[in-house]
């Protein structure tokens, strides 16, 4: 049964916040590539971030690619925040883990 307007993925429009993390952990991640070996506290340093921000921040570009769409896309679940993204700081590698750890499947 569907009941209108019970979409436990629907909001009423993009998190700002969250969309802010993941284009600062996309950034954070190129700085790593084109770093040629910068140990990652000197990174860190560079965009003026603790080392183990900067640490979570990165692993937040590796988000499945579905995840980032439904955040970019304000369709992530309502209880997904910005604060509980980062307090997921060992987020699971394999994509299925972190759609069932964030609350996507």
């Amino acid at each position: 049964m569907l009941i209108e307007g019970t979409d436990p993925f629907a909001t009423a429009k993009p998190d700002a916040r969250l969309i802010k993390l993941l284009i600062r952990a996309r950034r954070f991640n190129a700085s790593i590539i084109d770093s040629d070996g910068v140990p990652f506290a000197a990174l860190a340093k560079r965009q003026g971030v603790s080392p183990s921000y900067f640490t979570r921040l990165v692993r937040l570009s590796y988000l499945a690619p579905d995840i980032t769409q439904a955040i970019l896309d304000g369709r992530q679940p309502r209880d997904l925040t910005a604060h509980k993204l980062l307090a997921h700081s060992r987020l699971p590698l394999t994509w299925h883990e972190q759609r069932r750890v964030l609350g996507f499947a």
